[in-house]
């Protein structure tokens, strides 16, 4: 039998209950679960607030500027601050304040708007096919960006007739003339609504956005004072400008043909379109039709004698075409129909003993093409770089190119750029250049005559639509010659 004294056992339940108070005061402190929003920017944190709505309204009570600047009813979080529900323990809750005091001067607040993204469409250049880069811009508005393309639209479809093929009244074509078959924006366009950072580039007005698109940018352009003598195209091209860039840059200005006065402010801008405006016209011309020469030779007459056998009388043809027109230059002629109204007669020439110079007139040139023709791009300024000739566009694939002038075959070949290409050497201090032809009759160190067939028109190399490029050097264009406009010389 044990017997338990007393004593002992009041010690120990002392010692139990002192032991379990030491381990109940050191033990950590246990809280709840709490739900919280965790803020961050740029990845970082930035603390635990106990409300996101609470965060946003106070961010947007407190940029009362931005809705005065902007006119808008709303200012929201920045687009790289993240607010993530959480279930936590034991965080310290900041109040919004604290949180808009934190990122206020370290990031950008946001309003609702549209970004709207403009593709880059593929075109060609003398270093190949190109595709143009995209371009983002920002409106709150949009209406703002709708007005701004009509503008650019505008600028390059003449507005009246624009007008009347919107509203579907256009007159129609009883004799002659055009009509407007279709006007697009190339491009595709993206339209995303979106919070817009206010460091980002917003446009406002349709006035500010027109002016981005056709001249892509928002600074001042150059400006020119008129000296007297000037006219709108030695303007143009003495500042290396085409004169629709000129007329698109001075809108109180509606063609070439008007006058400038001495001491008058005209802008030079360099046309940078953002989009490419396409205008599809249905067109019916009535054309002369130029007699040809026909020579025929008589070895019983000396060299150098002629004698008209046949004057030569122009005819006249209707000629239906559809042309297609991208920001105001013609990249595309399809022929439909030709109507002869009145035939050609062919002026025949008797001369003495055939013989071919290969020194060319400087005074007389024959016509490249056959008749029936449109010069599509003429000789200029244009986007900023020099067109060294003029696009004829003609009847059609493989009609005949002819040889401008008496002369030697220096070129007569193939490159990725120019297609079926020739240089003729005219030995009078004159060469002429022929390029993007289907086909090539000559060859090089050949003597060649005016109006001798040399090859066909096409669309070989980076081209356009069928048509023959056509230029006129003084000198060797490969050796520092200088291209002069061939029109000088018909």
């Amino acid at each position: 039998m044990v017997i338990v004294k007393v004593k002992t056992i009041l010690y120990t339940a002392i010692a139990l209950l002192i032991s379990s108070f030491i381990f109940f005061i050191n033990s950590p402190k246990v809280y709840d679960p709490q739900e919280l929003y965790h803020v961050y920017l740029d990845g970082k944190s930035i603390g635990h607030v106990y409300s996101k709505n609470e965060l946003e309204k106070y961010i947007d009570t407190e940029e009362e500027n931005i809705k005065e600047q902007y006119n808008v009813d709303k200012v929201y979080i920045p687009n790289n601050l993240d607010i993530v529900k959480e279930v936590t323990y034991n965080e310290k809750v900041y109040s919004a304040k604290s949180i808009y005091e934190e990122i206020k001067d370290k990031a950008s607040f946001t309003i609702k708007g549209y970004t709207i993204t403009i593709k880059g469409v593929e075109e060609m250049t003398e270093e190949g096919t190109v595709k143009n880069d995209d371009i983002v811009i920002n409106v709150l508005d949009k209406q703002v960006f709708i007005d701004a393309v009509n503008n650019t639209i505008e600028a390059f479809v003449d507005e009246e007739n624009y007008a009347d093929f919107l509203n579907n009244s256009q007159t129609p074509i009883t004799d002659t003339g055009s009509i407007i078959e279709d006007v697009y924006v190339q491009n595709d366009i993206l339209i995303k609504e979106a919070n817009i950072s206010i460091k980002d580039q917003i446009f406002l007005n349709s006035e500010d956005l027109s002016k981005y698109l056709l001249f892509g940018t928002l600074d001042e352009q150059e400006k020119y004072i008129v000296k007297p003598g000037d006219t709108i195209e030695s303007v143009s091209f003495n500042n290396r400008l085409s004169v629709g860039e000129f007329l698109i840059s001075n809108t109180e200005f509606n063609s070439a043909d008007n006058l400038l006065y001495a001491g008058q402010v005209v802008t030079l801008g360099v046309v940078k379109p953002a989009v490419k405006v396409v205008e599809e016209d249905y067109v019916v011309t009535i054309e002369n039709s130029n007699y040809t020469i026909v020579y025929e030779d008589d070895d019983t007459l000396p060299i150098g004698m002629e004698i008209v056998k046949q004057k030569g009388e122009n005819g006249i043809n209707k000629v239906t075409r559809r042309l297609q027109v991208i920001n105001g230059d013609i990249r595309g002629v399809e022929p439909l129909s030709q109507e002869e109204i009145k035939p050609t007669i062919s002026q025949i020439i008797i001369r003495g003993q055939k013989y071919v110079s290969n020194i060319g007139n400087p005074r007389v040139w024959v016509w490249p093409t056959a008749n029936n023709y449109v010069i599509s791009s003429p000789f200029g300024w244009r986007w900023g770089k020099l067109h060294e000739g003029l696009d004829i566009s003609g009847p059609g694939n493989g009609s005949p190119i002819y040889a401008a002038n008496n002369g030697v075959v220096e070129i007569a070949e193939w490159n990725d750029y120019n297609g079926y290409y020739i240089y003729i050497n005219h030995n009078n201090g004159y060469y002429s250049v022929y390029g993007h032809m289907s086909s090539l009759n000559v060859s090089p160190g050949q003597v060649v005559e005016a109006g001798q067939v040399i090859g066909g028109m096409g669309e070989t190399g980076f081209a356009f639509g069928v048509h023959l490029h056509f230029s006129i050097f003084v000198g060797n264009p490969n050796y520092g010659g200088t291209a002069v406009n061939p029109l000088q010389f018909y």
